[in-house]
């Protein structure tokens, strides 16, 4: 008789944990991006990745630019724009013990190009193509 009491006791107990767990869950069956993206919210979209020797790109507005440099020139390379309605540029970084790259964020549909300058004074001109 113990354990018919024991089991029920179990068994009471777990679907009471499957109720509560149940009632926390979202009431909604569309994924979260998706809810968002149809509420008006805007998804993250990823970087794109412009490697070394890399001279072109395309990227959608809202999209953001990482231009990979070498760890060793970082700290004396430089970007530049030659449209910031276009492409805005932000410069190599270290914060907090951490290296960024050099980078930059798509803004409106057109095209535009950014230019690398390497310590050595090398140049490199990345064309971009921004989509809507």
């Amino acid at each position: 008789m113990s354990r018919i009491r024991t089991a029920a006791a179990v068994g009471a107990a777990a679907l009471l944990g499957i109720t509560v767990l149940a009632g926390c869950s979202s009431s909604s069956s569309e994924p979260a991006s998706s809810a968002a993206a149809s509420e008006g919210g805007t998804e993250m979209l990823p970087p794109v990745i412009i490697t070394e020797g890399q001279t072109s790109a395309t990227c959608a507005v809202g999209n953001f630019l990482d231009i990979v440099i070498p760890e060793n020139q970082l700290a004396g390379t430089t970007v530049s724009s030659s449209d910031e309605a276009l492409v805005s540029v932000t410069q190599a970084k270290e914060e907090g013990g951490a290296l960024f790259n050099p980078g930059g964020e798509c803004l409106a549909p057109g095209e535009a190009v950014v230019t690398v300058t390497n310590p050595d004074s090398s140049v490199r001109d990345i064309a971009v193509t921004i989509t809507q």
